[in-house]
């Protein structure tokens, strides 16, 4: 099949209990403002920009059941364990430091307790 389209990630969307105090934690994270007017209940990263937005909605009722809700990996370049350390001073909760068949990452649960990792380069 020759397709012209393809699908890309439009949005990274989050389940969470404080919208804007978590779009605050990934704002420093990922060094991009806060949209204008974010709420606890919404808010977003880069609505009107480029790349992937960011959106962070407190659900109705209850948060949806199971311990995360979004899995990220972040490649962190060559300063990756820099950048590691960078965000636990954020306020993230460093989970542990794996090596495995040469690939290299930190493992971390951001403020509501979603598992995130950052990835030193690919092995050549």
């Amino acid at each position: 099949m020759n397709r012209t389209n393809r699908l890309e990630v439009g949005m990274y969307a989050f389940d969470c209990a404080d919208a804007a105090a978590l779009a605050g934690f990934w704002s420093a994270v990922i060094d991009r403002p806060v949209d204008h007017g974010a709420t606890p209940a919404f808010a977003t990263i880069g609505f009107d920009g480029t790349g992937p937005t960011w959106m962070f909605h407190q659900p109705e009722g209850a948060l949806p059941p199971g311990d995360n809700r979004l899995l990220l990996d972040l490649a962190g370049g060559e300063a990756w364990a820099e950048e590691a350390d960078r965000v636990e001073a954020l306020g993230a909760t460093r989970v542990s430091d794996n090596e495995e068949d040469g690939v290299r990452w930190s493992e971390f649960r951001d403020p509501e307790g979603n598992t995130f990792r950052i990835f030193a380069p690919r092995p050549s």
